[in-house]
């Protein structure tokens, strides 16, 4: 139950970050915002080095993990844009979906070195229902 809640509050935070991105969009252009949000993120990454006296690693992993920094760019603009044209609502909506699509493909195909994870018929309602919900936020 920890972890439900973890992601619970992750959730939360989600969607207090893209409002607060959006806000950003108002007052600075998406490279700004892009710039902001790494920036302070920097900032907190070497200071807890800094506390913790580690040093910072950039190797052993995959070639494909270090990709994460222009997707967290993609993500930072594209949300920022998006909630300010479509409203948080509509726009965690639409994300929430293609975050499901894409970690379905992930876990059938053990993409990125996953655990397989096949998909059960049993989990069909579950996507059905959330299109539904997404449809139903987009629509009206």
């Amino acid at each position: 139950m920890f972890s439900y809640g973890l992601l619970l509050l992750a959730g939360i935070l989600q969607g207090i970050m893209v409002c607060l991105n959006g806000q950003l969009g108002n007052h600075f252009s998406l490279f700004g915002v892009c710039f902001f949000v790494h920036a302070i993120a920097l900032i907190l990454l070497l200071a807890y080095l800094l506390l913790k006296k580690q040093k910072l690693r950039f190797s052993g992993a995959p070639w494909y993990v270090y990709l994460v920094g222009a997707m967290g760019i993609a993500i930072v603009a594209s949300s920022s844009w998006c909630t300010l044209h479509i409203g948080a609502g509509t726009m965690l909506a639409v994300s929430t979906l293609g975050q499901m699509i894409s970690s379905e493909l992930i876990d059938e195909f053990g993409l990125f070195g996953m655990p397989v994870q096949k998909f059960s018929a049993k989990q069909l309602p579950g996507y059905l229902m959330v299109a539904a919900g997404v449809a139903l936020v987009v629509l009206f």
